[in-house]
């Protein structure tokens, strides 16, 4: 929140306003009470010299002048006003440096020392903005309980996001011992209602809106209470809003459209599987591929009352929704966000390419020491960034039992990667992890991991060795039996992604072919109509509750986890082969008859022909 300059009145004006620069300096003993007492004017001087020095912005100087000042006042009582006017100054000056943990000790000091007025609803004020803004809103809301007084329209919003984050025990906690009969509790024996309605417990519920509705609270309040009423009585009375933020128009238009054509199909296939369900309404937004159009949406939305979002495609504008949503628990589920910011509760996106990156890697790492046994790997990274695929392959290796004997990096600008190649080879490893940026960089180094020493290792490529370009023209000799990881997103024959495909084109009658952005929306409104229909209470609370519970789903385009402590999905990686110039499912005995007949080559270029097949028994070969 933005900081709140407050001004003073009455008495504290003249103390602050009135003053000079320096502090008394010690008076030599003597045995008269009255010379020992503090020179005020001086002391006042000192006190507008700090403050002098936050108006400029010199925040870290005034907090170090007014810490010491307060050090020196705190127990005088002649000077009681300038004590807390000093330590008023420290709260403001951490404050405006972003120190907010500091600031709230502060106020916390302070408001033990003013008793009442109205200086001490703006320390207190500043005090629960403070806990709330750093992670502690459960000691926010209590003191904002215990000092109804001080909850302002300034920021009423904040404090029912903070409210929202609490639990069910949380809340009942605070309002045992809080007077009910505030704003402040209103707005969180509202929010109490709401979670025990989601977790089924409506009697109580059903108490706690009675009273709140006796007190005729005005506003959001009032609404969000005679909407519990009418869930409680009837769940089903009442059409259920699904929001969607998608570029209809501008540069991401045809996008949108694929995406907003797989939603409608999820919604006409939970209308018709669950004919005794809830009576749906589809409210759709454009934010015409602009992300500054997001806040503007999801005001619109909200005020709506939908029960999700699906959407935004961005991951800008992703953040953007879940950074501005004014109920923290209202679901967002993106279809196709490549990118989390930051993990928000009841957020997800079904794509994002970190997570895809680093499992893809971690899942590989695993079956080569697991599936293959070979436990002395090497890894020639790209200079571009070592990059966390990397570092999470290493840590998944080390976690499996294997080693890392050689790591080299390459300079995939270069056309020649000999250097790093042999240096690698010289360790000898069982398996080198190669992954490559982009198809061109595999074309160029495939060839060279073969010429330069690599050729009797399993070689582990990203998905770029997958690449159709890749496997047309790279010679066999090349990339056989090179290895590599696919995040899996559709399945094969017979699977729903299939069926998916069929529903498609009977609908739209048009080929969808390869396209997963209509079946990543239907995914994405799935979920929240899965969540709807487990709950079956129309609230984003109770939502929310089943997002948190929820492990695998099996969507169209895959089965996949919720992360709901990274905002994102995992999903399966399927580990495949280059043989042939295809893909083929990795063979674990293929594997490893190709690796036992290619150490024993006397050479490499052709290590089938040199030996006498008959003169290596088949039961020597690795299982």
């Amino acid at each position: 929140m933005p900081r709140i300059r407050w001004v003073f009145v009455g008495v504290l004006c003249s103390l602050i306003l009135g003053v000079a620069c320096a502090l008394p300096k010690p008076s030599s003993p003597t045995s008269d009470p009255k010379q020992n007492m503090p020179d005020v004017g001086r002391g006042r001087a000192a006190l507008a010299a700090a403050w002098r020095e936050y108006d400029a912005s010199r925040y870290m100087i005034a907090l170090n002048r007014a810490d010491s000042l307060f050090a020196s006042w705190r127990d005088q009582a002649s000077i009681t006003s300038l004590a807390d006017s000093a330590l008023w100054l420290a709260g403001q000056s951490l404050e405006a440096q972003g120190s907010l943990g500091g600031a709230a000790d502060r106020y916390e000091e302070l408001a033990r020392r003013v008793s009442e007025g109205l200086f001490r609803d703006q320390v207190v004020e500043h005090w629960i903005q403070a806990l709330g803004n750093t992670g502690r809103e459960f000691e926010a809301v209590k003191r904002a309980l215990e000092n109804p007084g001080v909850l302002s329209q300034n920021y009423l919003d904040t404090f029912r996001r903070w409210v929202s984050t609490l639990s069910k025990e949380q809340l009942q906690s605070v309002l045992s011992t809080a007077p009910l009969e505030t704003l402040a509790a209103t707005v969180a024996s509202v929010h109490l209602a709401e979670l025990l309605v989601a977790t089924g417990d409506t009697e109580e519920a059903k108490r706690i809106v009675s009273e709140v509705l006796e007190r005729s609270p005005l506003g959001p309040e009032r609404e969000r209470a005679e909407l519990l009423v009418s869930v409680v009585a009837d769940p089903l009375a009442k059409p259920v809003k699904l929001g969607a933020i998608l570029p209809l128009t501008g540069e991401l238009a045809d996008v949108g459209e694929w995406l907003r054509e797989g939603i409608e199909l999820a919604v006409e296939d939970y209308e018709r599987l669950h004919r005794d369900g809830f009576d749906l309404e589809l409210v759709i937004l454009d934010d015409r591929s602009v992300a500054d159009e997001i806040p503007a949406i999801m005001a619109e939305l909200e005020s709506e009352k939908v029960l999700g979002i699906i959407g935004p495609m961005g991951s800008e504008a992703f953040a953007a929704a879940a950074r501005t949503r004014r109920d923290p628990k209202l679901p967002i589920i993106s279809p196709t966000a490549t990118e989390v910011q930051r993990p928000h509760e009841s957020v997800y996106t079904l794509y994002d390419f970190v997570t895809r990156e680093l499992d893809v890697a971690a899942d590989l790492a695993h079956w080569v020491v697991e599936e293959l046994g070979l436990k002395r790997v090497g890894i020639l990274y790209p200079k571009i960034g070592r990059g966390r695929a990397v570092s999470a392959f290493e840590d998944a290796i080390v976690a499996a039992g294997g080693v890392v004997v050689a790591q080299e990096v390459y300079d995939p600008t270069l056309t020649t990667f000999q250097e790093p190649i042999e240096a690698i080879a010289e360790a000898d490893p069982d398996v080198i992890y190669a992954p490559a940026p982009t198809p061109p960089v595999v074309l160029s180094l495939a060839p060279q991991l073969f010429y330069y020493g690599l050729y009797r290792h399993i070689i582990l490529g990203s998905e770029a060795w997958a690449d159709p370009t890749v496997l047309r023209r790279l010679e066999t000799f090349s990339s056989d039996y090179k290895v590599v990881g696919l995040w899996v997103d559709r399945m094969g024959p017979g699977t729903q992604w299939e069926n998916f495909k069929v529903k498609y084109e009977r609908k739209y009658r048009k080929a969808l072919r390869d396209n997963i952005l209509p079946g990543l929306g239907y995914d994405a409104a799935s979920v929240l109509l899965a969540a709807l229909e487990a709950s079956r209470v129309p609230m984003a609370a109770a939502l929310a509750g089943y997002f948190s519970g929820t492990q695998g789903i099996n969507g169209v385009t895959g089965f996949f986890n919720l992360d709901p402590e990274k905002s994102t999905v995992h999903r399966k990686t399927e580990v495949r082969m280059l043989r042939n110039k295809q893909l083929q499912p990795a063979d674990r005995a293929e594997l490893m008859e190709w690796l036992f007949y290619a150490k024993a080559a006397p050479s490499p270029f052709a290590p089938r022909d040199t030996i006498p097949q008959d003169s290596i028994p088949r039961d020597s070969i690795p299982r």
